[in-house]
């Protein structure tokens, strides 16, 4: 989970942006309009829906606030470890949904989609290839 940790000696010393320990993460974004939110444009939703974009991935989440949601892998960034931070949910992906994430941010690393994948198999059914 970000890394291992610097040994203390290590950072003795040393300017604290050096060593914190880190986090990646990416955020969601609610796809519905409302007084508050701006949301996105259903044709575009349909698209990323279909796998068409590495940087974008379509979801529904267990949470309250909108009934979908886009991650933009491409805002992916460090956020520090301390436990104010962030906050944890009771929610995991399993195994599988996080072996095709991976696959999903090495598309988005590479252009590539890996042969023979999950990801390769859900694109083409998606996208009628």
């Amino acid at each position: 989970m970000g890394g291992t940790e610097v040994e203390p000696a290590l950072r003795v010393g040393e300017a604290r942006w050096q060593t914190s320990a880190t986090l990646l993460v990416a955020p969601y974004y609610g796809v519905d309009r409302s007084g508050t939110r701006g949301g996105w444009k259903q044709t575009f939703v349909d698209r990323i829906r279909r796998c068409e974009y590495p940087q974008y991935m379509w979801d529904r989440l267990p949470l309250g606030g909108t009934s979908e949601s886009v991650l933009r892998l491409d805002h992916t960034q460090a956020l520090g470890r301390h436990q104010n931070a962030y906050e944890l949910t009771p929610y995991r992906l399993g195994d599988e949904a996080l072996g095709l994430l991976d696959e999903w941010f090495l598309w988005l690393l590479t252009g590539l989609v890996p042969t023979a994948s999950a990801l390769q198999i859900v694109r083409e059914g998606l996208l009628g290839i």
